[in-house]
């Protein structure tokens, strides 16, 4: 019997120490590192990146596992330093495909949308107040896999597109000069 509950223990032990992402992963935080917390307080945190309000960091001690792939440098978002996104970088189309797959097991059947301007796929999965993007630029094949905490990324997504409307250079039209009409398609 005693044998029996180490071989247990041993499994259980194996199986929290693969880094696979499981539900519990994503409830609170992001594999152990809680949502909002200030990254620059935790140790082995590293920030590599500030632009205004946001703040990248990696931890270069850890490597992640999500379905036996291997991911060692995991780049995570904070917006005023409260942590809100994780950004992974796919290597090949197999990768993609397996991360695809597993999160679909996990999460059930994905929303896709497909972008014109720049060409790309996007594959969306929802758990609780998680949003779980798999992302692929068709034009230049780069891949990415993101988890965003919803509360805050949904307030900095605002944030960006209010900066991006005040920033927008405006056209002003010459009221005095003719203008020209032209039909750009007949129907």
């Amino acid at each position: 019997m005693k044998k029996l509950l180490q071989s247990a223990s041993m499994c259980i032990v194996l199986l929290l120490g693969s880094g696979w992402l499981h539900a519990s992963d994503l409830k609170d935080g992001f594999m152990g590192t809680p949502w909002q917390v200030d990254l620059s307080a935790l140790d082995n945190f590293l920030k590599i990146d500030e632009k205004g309000d946001l703040s990248y960091y990696v931890n270069p001690t850890v490597v992640h596992v999500i379905d036996n792939i291997k991911i060692p440098q995991v780049i995570y978002a904070a917006h005023q330093q409260k942590f809100f996104a994780v950004y992974i970088h796919i290597e090949t189309s197999e990768s993609f495909s397996q991360l695809k797959r597993y999160i679909t097991d996990k999460y059930g059947k994905a929303k896709m949308t497909m972008r014109i301007n720049p060409d790309r796929t996007e594959y969306s999965w929802t758990y609780q107040k998680t949003k779980i993007k798999l992302k692929q630029n068709d034009e230049t094949g780069d891949m990415k896999l993101g988890f965003y905490y919803t509360p805050l990324s949904s307030k900095v997504n605002e944030l960006q597109a209010e900066a991006y409307r005040h920033s927008k250079p405006r056209i002003e039209v010459d009221k005095k000069r003719a203008v020209e009409t032209l039909d750009l398609l007949k129907f």
